[in-house]
């Protein structure tokens, strides 16, 4: 059977957004699916979210589907290169990347931009990534206040086998922007 990891994002939980929608259609794909509510979401570190999700690396052999919003897309793609994660598909839905979500953050959510410095102090090693097989699909939307879609492509495009799908006016994907029926047409 499949498996699917699904985390939600800063200042949420398991069952916040699209989350629950989402698995209940992969569970109805026959998806084993594990949706951990991460600690300290409010004040997230990365060292801390790491250590949590690596109960899940146990079984990894197998292809995994992964999908991760916004902030934890750092996570993901830490997770991956730490763990050796291969042969899976990485599902990121407005990720951040380190330049523009220091330089944005600090000027919108002044208040968090310490933690956010700090959640990306981990170099990214693209190398190691690429080597380990697994193929990328990102979500960007035109009037996302976070995330520049072009600088993200250019960030993104560091990765082997990424699909870059663009949306109109979805926002930063939250619940208000459903793009639930787009997950209906990925070929796993």
């Amino acid at each position: 059977m499949n498996k699917a990891l699904l985390l939600h994002w800063w200042w949420s939980n398991s069952k916040s957004n699209w989350l629950p929608w989402l698995k209940k259609e992969l569970e109805r794909r026959l998806f084993d699916v594990y949706i951990p509510n991460l600690p300290n979401t409010n004040n997230p570190t990365l060292k801390e979210q790491e250590e949590y999700i690596d109960i899940y690396t146990w079984d990894f052999e197998k292809w995994w589907l992964i999908v991760w919003h916004s902030l934890w897309c750092q996570l993901a793609t830490n997770f991956v290169q730490k763990n050796n994660i291969n042969n899976s598909t990485i599902i990121s839905v407005a990720p951040t990347y380190p330049h523009l979500a220091k330089k944005l953050w600090k000027d919108i959510l002044w208040d968090s931009y310490d933690m956010i410095e700090k959640y990306y102090n981990t170099k990214i090693d693209f190398n190691k990534v690429n080597k380990l097989n697994n193929k990328f699909v990102v979500f960007l939307s035109d009037d996302d206040p976070y995330v520049n879609m072009e600088n993200a492509k250019k960030y993104y495009q560091n990765l082997n086998n990424t699909k870059f799908i663009d949306f109109k006016n979805k926002w930063h994907f939250n619940q208000k922007a459903w793009i639930l029926e787009y997950v209906e047409n990925i070929n796993f």
